[in-house]
């Protein structure tokens, strides 16, 4: 009997204990809490000013150019350059690895693949140009080309100028500029046969 009244008593004081040290830390935890709620009251709100974007400030010009790389099927006459208070928008910085050479590659891969662009877009048209229409679509590319190319790196992501993203990025961004090619070349050889009342090489 007294040593199951003496057991009872150790297990007891034993879980008394425990809970003493359970009291110990929720207290030390209450505090801990109470202070950084305390610190936070003390500590000046922080202001964000409203912030306004006024799209009405984007201004949009012209640039010459007669075959215009990219253009909206609605209009066939502008290339558009958007500039913000009458300032043309300045480039992103050059980031991408070894850019000046990729640039460079993708100019002369399109360049080599334009006239088999333009017979694609003849035969798909069922339209035949004469080869003056050819050279001038030819010196109006290339004239704008390079412009074109470095728009579409100057919008890279951070992710995308990666080096590892190099040759994806090439191909990705050779194929944009071949479709706007496209885009312009399906828009002019269509306008030039409305100008000329069926064929634009005015027959």
């Amino acid at each position: 009997m007294n040593q199951d009244l003496y057991s009872y008593s150790i297990q007891m004081q034993r879980f008394l204990e425990a809970q003493d040290k359970r009291i110990m830390k929720l207290e030390h935890e209450l505090k801990r809490l109470t202070d950084e709620l305390a610190e936070l009251k003390n500590k000046p709100p922080i202001h964000v000013d409203k912030i306004e974007y006024k799209f009405d400030q984007l201004k949009v010009e012209s640039l010459d150019g007669t075959l215009n790389i990219g253009l909206n099927p609605t209009d066939l006459n502008n290339i558009d350059e958007f500039a913000v208070n009458n300032q043309p928008v300045p480039p992103a910085p050059n980031l991408f690895p070894g850019r000046e050479i990729v640039v460079q590659e993708i100019y002369n891969d399109i360049l080599s693949d334009l006239e088999i662009m333009i017979n694609d877009a003849e035969n798909q048209l069922k339209i035949s140009l004469e080869p003056s229409y050819h050279d001038f679509i030819k010196q109006d590319v290339e004239r704008q080309l390079h412009q074109r190319i470095n728009m579409y790196f100057d919008n890279l992501s951070y992710a995308e100028r990666a080096p590892q993203q190099r040759d994806n990025i090439k191909e990705k961004v050779r194929e944009k500029v071949k479709s706007d090619i496209q885009t312009a070349l399906f828009q002019f050889i269509t306008h030039s046969q409305a100008e000329t009342g069926g064929n634009p090489n005015g027959v």
